[in-house]
């Protein structure tokens, strides 16, 4: 025994000590990986520096974090604002703090989880920014080492999920949203979709579709005036070249000092060609056309029609006359040396239709702007041959795909802020809403217990928290439910249980048939009692012993009916429906008898109360007009209950019940047969009982007394008034027993005036 126990002491210890090790693991672990993640990022590459555009071998130097404010580029030191790349360094120091954090005693979780979010803000400032400087052509990404991918990827992450984690943080901590999640998981009905989730779908649904169009119409239209201004640019370039050509009629040492002038402006203009060519056939052919504005046309045939375009000849041209590439040019590919007759006819059309000033002829990653080279003759313009400029796409297109780098940037982190702010608007705007449900609900859910009969009715319980701060039309709505509230806290202490459960059912259908057990009361004396007070002292006293009464009864499961004057009528539903109307029956008797000790004590005036008890079958449902109506019960039982309470002023007794209450807890209480009688508006009669004490709380008087009645009850019935008196005088003399007393009146005047030969012992009563 002794070792089981050791073991489970042991076992005890050991999981103590598993929770203890799993705390302190998760203390290291919140520091020191965030510290080894952010030293690692500081020192790991973090962007590259632009390539060379005209180089397709060429390689960049890469980017660390710790150097950045030092870095020999002109993106970064010829800007006004580079010491701005100075906070990089708030990365380490975010670092070393963490490490300081496990020496520092106190909650600091709120200021690691704040630097920590802020050092990685600062990263991502700092990396986006190199991205949108540095990246300048297509080749910059593939070149781009994959560790930059991934580390800036991990930031992002990481940042995102601190994000996401904080906003949730800010939620459990209002203890209002802590409420509204316990209501929503108690709720039977479950929402598919909330509406803040509607909200911040639809923010952030209208954000992305507005800066997707913006972005695809600002990138074509950019697009389009880009291409058009470059495009410009060739083919001005290609017609001023065919221009010399055609002026210095084809002679080189007219020719060359142009090449040698173009290299030269070439070597300092923002957007460089890759060369100059002028390509000429070796058998030239015999190709004029002539210009009108800018309709072209091959002249006529002798028959006077239209030489068509489909009817030339078309040569090739071979002869790489002339170009402004440096270095070999036995380097530049054959298929760029010549210009086959297809190809000489496809670039003809598009000088002929005006393509060419549009766009270039795409080859490969070249852009060639090409315009026909001519001979100006007295028929027209003989056709040479082709000058053409060549770009490379990259460095072309360079400015504009920066500015797709830079938009596209910007929309992402565009689209990432909105996300993070929809879900703050999204709680700013519902959850006030979500708080008033909650409130509503709380509210709902008190008068759901009142319906349902789990709950007293209690006008105090039905109460509504106004907790929104907000001020604007949920604070206006929550005023107007509360008020509302109000209104119905004010009318449920005018309105029974019963009346209140069936509220929202069909009145209609409400009409029942039920087995209840009825408790009537009448306060004796009251009239005399209120002889000379002033109406509101009245009313005072009478409230005081009602809900005195009022509160017994819901107590013990039964509920007030209504009340008329000083008396109230109360029912008790369900199987101990006799039981529990009896039980309150005692206690209000003791209440009674409380407040008599009292008034006796201060020297005012005492009361006494009726009490009358019957259960039975009653027809219950609404009753009344169809602008006011009331659920109560009518029927024989409900009258009989009312006759028994006004019973106990001829009988001098407290409470009474019927041979149908006393049937269902004789087993349980003290009770002794008063009488067999018939009541005012009955012809049967019926056998009556006073409730003494339960059994558990009796003493040997009540026994005592029950025995000298009851038998004195029954040679009474048998005419045998020397004996029934004898009962009756000994119950009298010892307890002082009202009843007795009556029915001692009783044998004097039927030893006076004897009843009828078939005399049964029923007594008529001729008052209600």
């Amino acid at each position: 025994m002794k070792d089981k126990t050791k073991k489970a002491k042991g076992s005890s210890k050991s999981k103590l000590k598993i929770k203890f090790n799993s705390k302190i693991f998760f203390f290291y672990f919140c520091r020191i990986i965030p510290a080894v993640l952010l030293t690692a990022i500081f020192l790991l590459p973090m962007g590259m520096q632009s390539i060379s555009l005209g180089d397709a071998e060429s390689t960049a130097s890469l980017i660390y974090p710790y150097m950045l404010p030092f870095t020999q580029a002109p993106e970064i030191q010829g800007n006004a604002f580079h010491f701005i790349y100075f906070i990089i360094y708030f990365v380490p120091f975010t670092a070393l703090f963490l490490l300081i954090s496990l020496f520092i005693k106190g909650k600091v979780n709120t200021v690691l989880y704040v630097i920590t979010y802020i050092s990685l803000t600062f990263y991502l400032f700092c990396s986006i920014t190199c991205l949108v400087m540095f990246a300048n052509c297509m080749r910059w990404f593939l070149n781009l080492p994959v560790l930059v991918y991934v580390v800036l990827g991990l930031v992002f992450v990481c940042h995102a999920l601190m994000s996401i984690f904080g906003i949730l943080f800010l939620r459990e901590m209002n203890p209002e949203f802590a409420e509204y999640k316990k209501i929503q998981a108690e709720s039977k009905q479950k929402t598919k979709i909330s509406i803040k989730t509607k909200l911040t779908l639809t923010i952030i649904g209208v954000i992305a579709v507005i800066m997707v169009f913006f972005t695809i119409l600002i990138l074509r239209s950019y697009k389009k005036m880009f291409t058009e201004a470059v495009s410009d640019l060739g083919r001005s370039q290609a017609e001023q070249t065919s221009t010399v050509y055609d002026s210095a009629d084809g002679k080189y040492e007219k020719i060359a000092p142009y090449f040698t002038q173009q290299k030269e402006a070439n070597s300092y203009a923002d957007c460089p060609f890759e060369r100059i060519d002028i390509i000429t056939a070796s058998i030239p052919g015999n190709i004029v056309f002539e210009k009108n504005g800018d309709k072209v046309s091959f002249g006529q045939n002798e028959d006077g029609t239209d030489i068509k375009l489909e009817d030339i000849e078309w040569p090739e041209y071979d002869v790489f006359s002339y170009t402004t590439a440096t270095g070999h040019v036995k380097d530049i590919p054959d298929e760029e040396k010549k210009i086959t007759s297809a190809k000489a006819r496809e670039y003809f059309v598009n000088f002929q239709n005006g393509t060419y000033k549009k766009q270039p002829v795409i080859y490969g990653d070249t852009c060639k702007y090409i315009y026909p080279v001519s001979f100006t003759r007295k028929a027209g313009f003989k056709l040479v041959g082709f000058s053409i400029v060549t770009y490379k796409t990259e460095i072309l297109m360079r400015s504009y795909f920066h500015v797709q780098i830079y938009v596209f940037t910007m929309v992402v982190m565009f689209l990432y802020i909105a996300i993070i702010l929809a879900l703050f608007i999204a709680d700013f705007i519902t959850n006030p809403l979500l708080y008033l449900k909650t409130n509503v609900r709380k509210t709902a859910n008190t008068l759901e217990e009142i319906l349902d009969g789990n709950s007293k009715i209690n006008a105090g319980q039905l109460t509504f928290i106004d907790s929104i701060k907000t001020n604007d039309e949920t604070k206006d709505l929550s005023k107007e439910i509360k008020n509302m509230v109000g209104i119905i806290r004010g009318i449920i202490p005018y309105i029974s249980f019963s009346t209140l459960q069936a509220a929202e059912k069909d009145t209609k259908k409400t009409t029942t048939s039920r087995e209840l057990c009825f408790l009537f009361t009448d306060i004796r004396g009251f009239t005399s009692l209120c002889e000379g007070k002033q109406p509101k002292d009245v009313v005072e006293i009478l409230n005081h012993y009602l809900d005195i009464e009022t509160e017994i009864i819901l107590n013990n499961g039964g509920d007030v009916d209504k009340f008329v004057g000083d008396e109230m009528m109360a029912f008790f539903a369900g199987p101990k429906k006799e039981y529990n109307a009896c039980k309150a029956a005692m206690e209000i008797r003791a209440a009674m008898r409380a407040q008599q000790e009292l008034a006796l004590a201060d020297g005012s005036d005492f009361i006494s109360m009726g009490i009358g008890i019957n259960t039975g079958k009653v027809v219950f449902g609404s009753v009344g007009a169809r602008s006011r109506m009331d659920f109560t019960s009518i029927g024989d039982t409900v009258n009989l209950a009312a006759r028994l309470e006004g019973a106990n002023k001829a009988y001098g007794s407290k409470a009474i019940i019927t041979e149908a209450v006393y049937d269902k807890l004789k087993d349980t209480f003290v009770c002794r047969e008063l009488d067999f009688i018939k009541v005012k508006g009955k012809n049967e009669p019926v056998r009556i009982y006073e409730i003494l004490q339960t059994k558990a709380a009796a003493i040997d008087k009540l026994f005592e007394i029950k025995d000298l009645f009851e038998k004195g009850l029954n040679a009474y019935r048998k005419q045998q008034w020397d004996k029934a008196e004898e009962m009756f005088q000994l119950c009298n003399e010892k307890y002082q027993d009202m009843p007795s007393v009556v029915f001692l009146d009783r044998i004097q005047h039927f030893k006076t005036n004897p009843p009828p030969k078939k005399w049964d012992g029923v007594f008529e009563m001729k008052v209600k």
